[in-house]
């Protein structure tokens, strides 16, 4: 009796420990789950948080006040008043009791009334961009329209809605004028924002890879041929450059694009050009 009673304690004491742990964590998150059963009054509108391709936790800002803390691979809904909204996230680390706070990145919103999905754009883990995913009147609940992982030969056109869908739609018209077995290079992205064009780089990648139509240069060779030529992705290379960097890669045709304008004139650009002739195959240009 009194060798089971000594283990029932432990398993009590055990139990206890686990749901103190448990309790602290969430009293060290930097704000509560807000309730997903909270729907906006008259005057508000809602934003659902999309991290569920995060693999860190995130925190958000709206208008400087940190609104919500997420779990990775989660999704969370914000009330917000309508008008402008400044909408701030970062990803966070834990480490003996203290949030680590990476960079903040910022979309700037303007809301009425409305339903807005808010996705993330990541790399290794870190934040790298804020995209707005889903935005339709309240009510409908914030739903995201899935992409297909291999893209489809989009009609010209239809208008893309985010950064994302442009990289997509991007993809497919290159990946229908590119002969099958080609080797790939993807080299550069002209942007003023380095971690931009990097995102659209590997997802042009990434998505043309998915096709199992091509093959695709070793991103160990191409960074080992950026520091040999000191080009940098995010900067704009002519066609010569471009043509002279495939042939460094082993490369039978390279892709190199551009990310320029704002409001309805935004658009991604993308090229893929024949290394051995310099002819250009095919051209995107996608609004976003």
């Amino acid at each position: 009796m009194k060798k089971g009673n000594f283990m029932k304690k432990g398993v009590f004491l055990a139990i206890f420990a686990l749901i103190s742990l448990v309790g602290l964590y969430a009293q060290a998150r930097l704000a509560f789950l807000n309730d997903p059963s909270i729907a906006p009054k008259s005057g508000q509108s809602e934003i659902f948080i999309n991290a569920e391709n995060a693999e860190r936790d995130i925190v958000v800002w709206v208008n400087g006040a940190v609104a919500a803390h997420l779990f990775p691979k989660s999704r969370e809904k914000i009330i917000v008043p309508n008008g402008r909204v400044v909408l701030e996230a970062a990803d966070t680390t834990s480490k003996n009791g203290q949030w680590n706070i990476g960079s903040k990145k910022q979309l700037l919103l303007e809301v009425n009334s409305s339903s807005v999905t808010v996705g993330m754009t990541t790399r290794y883990g870190a934040l790298l961009s804020l995209v707005i995913q889903n935005n339709t009147p309240v009510g409908t609940g914030g739903k995201v329209a899935t992409t297909p992982t291999t893209p489809q030969p989009p009609s010209r056109n239809t208008s893309a809605k985010s950064l994302d869908e442009a990289v997509t739609r991007a993809a497919a018209v290159l990946a229908a004028r590119i002969p099958n077995g080609t080797i790939l290079a993807v080299i550069s992205i002209a942007s003023a924002d380095s971690e931009i064009a990097e995102f659209v780089i590997e997802e042009l990648a990434y998505l043309l890879l998915e096709t199992r139509k091509f093959k695709l240069v070793d991103r160990k060779s191409l960074d080992a041929i950026k520091a040999e030529t000191r080009f940098q992705s995010s900067g704009d290379v002519d066609d010569k450059s471009a043509v002279s960097i495939g042939k460094m890669l082993g490369a039978t045709i390279v892709i190199t694009g551009s990310i320029s304008g704002s409001g309805s004139t935004r658009r991604l650009r993308a090229k893929a050009l024949d290394v051995k002739t310099a002819e250009i195959i095919e051209m995107a240009s996608e609004p976003f």
